[in-house]
């Protein structure tokens, strides 16, 4: 019996499974890069309006 489930074993990685895994690798690069570049972008944004605050509380002053 132990030789008949033997044949119904898988003898390696299946191709389908193993394209798949590198696509959904390849979009989690994607996403993070995505994800970094959107974090930057509010950053960038947050200190331009800090920058406008400033110069407008010092023209305020003037």
């Amino acid at each position: 019996m132990a030789k008949a489930l033997l044949g119904y074993l898988p003898t390696g990685p299946d191709r389908h499974l193993l394209a798949e895994n590198a696509r959904l690798k390849s979009r989690v690069r994607e996403l993070e890069a995505e994800l970094a570049e959107l974090r930057a972008s509010v950053t960038s944004a947050e200190l331009l309006d800090e920058l406008h605050r400033i110069t407008v509380s010092e023209s305020a002053l003037a």
